[in-house]
């Protein structure tokens, strides 16, 4: 079973990425979340794997957070979901708000395709009190407030937002690693300062 890829990207396209790892390509599909922060061909990335083994198949499924891997675990032990569309789900919601949705009852309104009121219904009803415990959304609401003050911090300190932007990926892991703020903004003005 395979749980974690490190590597380089070999090839990337919507939805679809290969891992080189140490010459073997690993073929993995990602949600959008997760393949807008893959870094460019000839990068280093980090995947959480999840693998789904079928009669005549192995299929990857690769995620940037263990909160995606979590919550895409959680739908498909839900009759009716498979990874294809658990995958679409998590392309169009984000672990801390599906974790919400759930808890009020709106998912329906979250306007997710492939999911009718039906299905967000059997979700709501079999996930809330799974989803609940995992404690999805309180950890990404305090690590969201953690990543927003220092894009803050770094724009009041004269960086433009491009320039941020282009290492978005490396100031959310710095902040997602449970750093308070001063921490996370001193890694990541050393994160800027290399370019």
């Amino acid at each position: 079973m395979i749980s974690l890829l490190r590597g380089k990207v070999a090839h990337k396209s919507l939805g679809k990425t290969v891992i080189d790892v140490n010459g073997v390509g690993y073929g993995v599909t990602v949600p959008l979340s997760t393949y807008y922060r893959l870094p460019e061909t000839g990068g280093e990335t980090e995947l959480k794997i999840h693998t789904s083994m079928k009669d005549s198949s192995i299929e990857l499924f690769g995620f940037h957070s263990e909160d995606e891997r979590e919550v895409f675990t959680l739908l498909i032990s839900v009759a009716g979901v498979g990874p294809r569309l658990a995958t679409n789900i998590l392309s169009y919601i984000s672990p801390a708000e599906f974790a919400s949705a759930l808890s009020s009852g709106g998912l329906d309104k979250k306007k997710i395709p492939g999911i009718g009121p039906k299905l967000a219904s059997r979700l709501t009803m079999e996930l809330k009190d799974k989803i609940s415990g995992l404690g999805i959304e309180g950890q990404a609401v305090k690590r969201a407030g953690v990543i927003e003050d220092v894009v803050s911090a770094l724009l009041n300190l004269g960086y433009k937002r491009a320039e941020i932007d282009e290492h978005i990926s490396e100031i959310e892991r710095i902040s997602a690693g449970g750093s308070d703020i001063e921490t996370a903004l001193r890694e990541s003005l050393k994160v800027m300062r290399r370019v």
